[in-house]
């Protein structure tokens, strides 16, 4: 048997291929960028098998000379979660995939929401409906596309397509299927019944089998081979979608851990082994192969907002290592803007410099964009936690682009008062998905085993209790703030 596992991370603009070993060691990596459409109308999707190609050039970019494709024991996919691919008998898409920001069910969710449906799914699904969430992208389609469903043999998550791709076999897992509102949560399956009532019982047959986070979901086919350089034969795990592989990279294991993932989306998780009775979070998924559900409370509102400003506004004429030094250099107590961290959503809300004056510039302006995404956190973190109270997380596990910056860490640590550890390495979605691969093929008993086994702490921030003041009032400010904006828009 091999010794390392290959994982892909399928995200909003890259796919990446990932060579881990045994101990959780990122041993290569290639990223390739992949095209995300955006569409005049508002419409946000991937052509299906443009998305393929770049991903077999990644993998192949590591075996055709990087990694022995021999030693590779495993591969795992992960990728965003909701969303849909829908796709032929042959794999091949029937149309463009639609990706997890395309909010075209909207409407629908908003009538669900007046004639009382939303809280008969709500109940059932336990999942706070939205409008990128897969179950209503499906009735959007059934309503709006009948002749395409008609010709789909698979409605697939987007890691799902690529595994198919990989092996010619359709699977899901729990984290995915739950995650997009697919299952009945009490009995951990589809339901037939409760499809055919939201008008969307063509569906059913259309949904992929499920296989547990570390099974083992199929083998690299004769064709993929060919276009990967990947050994025919080797397992394909079923894995987690990318929420709950980048918690599991992280090395959390129970609710003591409040992971705070800082990327395109503010994605805040705790696991936990109650129900949730009423306001469900917008995921509450089946995690680490059932031994617990992961909440999450989110928004698009995190590190991407950086990404837009450096540019957008500041032309490229700056990096995140300037960046960094630029808010270290900023004066925390002190007066400056605010910063609404909405610049791509959700609606009503829009991003906006608030407060300016002439002693602003561009450190306490980057300062503020920081704040602003760690305000947005807090907030919710806070409503996540709510779900395990009285119990609360009394550490933060930081993931995603804000976590590469000590500065930044600092700042969730100050606004949020609670420690804030980092883990090692940048890849913790891939590695998650390697971890399920490790169990699949015996290197470990389970994930909570494979976490000790693979995954470290390297860097800590600790709250500073002189400015703990400073930040309550100025998250108050944020509150206040946001609400007279988005009544405002």
């Amino acid at each position: 048997m091999g010794d390392l596992f290959l994982a892909i991370d399928a995200g909003g603009t890259a796919v990446k291929a990932a060579i881990f070993d045994a101990t959780g060691r990122l041993v290569t990596a290639r990223a390739v960028d992949v095209v995300t459409i955006h569409r005049d109308n508002g419409w946000v999707e991937r052509e299906p098998e443009a998305f393929w190609r770049n991903t077999a050039r990644a993998i192949r970019e590591l075996t055709s000379g990087q990694i022995d494709p021999g030693r590779i024991a495993a591969i795992a996919c992960t990728g965003f979660g909701n969303g849909i691919f829908l796709i032929d008998e042959h794999g091949r898409g029937t149309r463009d995939g639609i990706v997890s920001v395309d909010h075209r069910a909207q409407s629908i969710v908003d009538d669900f929401r007046r004639d009382g449906t939303a809280d008969a799914m709500e109940a059932l699904s336990g999942h706070r409906i939205w409008g990128g969430q897969t179950i209503m992208q499906l009735i959007w389609l059934a309503r709006n596309e009948p002749h395409v469903v008609e010709r789909t043999r698979w409605a697939l998550a987007c890691k799902d397509y690529i595994r198919m791709r990989l092996t010619d076999v359709a699977a899901s897992d729990p984290s995915d299927a739950s995650g997009g509102g697919l299952l009945n949560l009490e009995r951990g399956d589809y339901d037939a019944g409760y499809f055919e009532r939201l008008g969307i019982g063509a569906f059913i047959s259309r949904l992929p089998p499920l296989v547990e986070n570390t099974g083992i979901a199929g083998c690299v086919s004769k064709s993929a081979a060919e276009e990967t350089g990947l050994r025919v034969g080797t397992p394909v795990v079923a894995a987690m979608m990318d929420v709950s592989a980048c918690v599991t990279g992280s090395g959390v294991i129970g609710g003591k851990l409040l992971t705070m993932i800082a990327g395109t989306w503010s994605i805040n998780a705790i696991e936990t082994d109650r129900k949730v009775r009423e306001n469900p979070p917008i995921l509450n998924m089946l995690h680490r192969d059932r031994a617990c559900r992961l909440l999450a409370d989110g928004s698009p509102t995190s590190a991407a907002n950086l990404s837009w400003y450096l540019a957008r506004a500041a032309g490229g004429d700056i990096d995140v290592a300037t960046v960094n030094e630029l808010v270290a250099a900023s004066p925390v107590v002190a007066r400056r803007c605010h910063f609404m961290p909405f610049v791509n959503g959700p609606a009503p809300r829009r991003g906006a410099f608030v407060g300016l004056v002439n002693s602003d510039d561009r450190g306490s302006m980057l300062r503020a964009i920081y704040e602003g995404v760690a305000f947005q956190h807090r907030r919710h973190g806070e409503n996540v936690s709510h779900y395990v109270a009285p119990d609360r997380p009394s550490v933060i596990r930081l993931a995603g682009g804000a976590s590469k910056s000590a500065v930044w860490s600092q700042i969730f640590a100050d606004v949020c008062g609670l420690p804030v550890e980092v883990s090692e390495g940048e890849e913790l979605g891939a590695l998650g998905a390697a971890m399920c691969a490790a169990v699949a093929t015996g290197h470990y008993s389970d994930l909570a085993a494979a976490s000790r086994g693979m995954c470290r702490i390297t860097r800590t921030a600790l709250p500073d209790a002189a400015v703990r003041a400073f930040y309550e009032d100025r998250y108050q400010q944020f509150l206040t703030l946001d609400q007279k904006l988005a009544d405002l828009f």
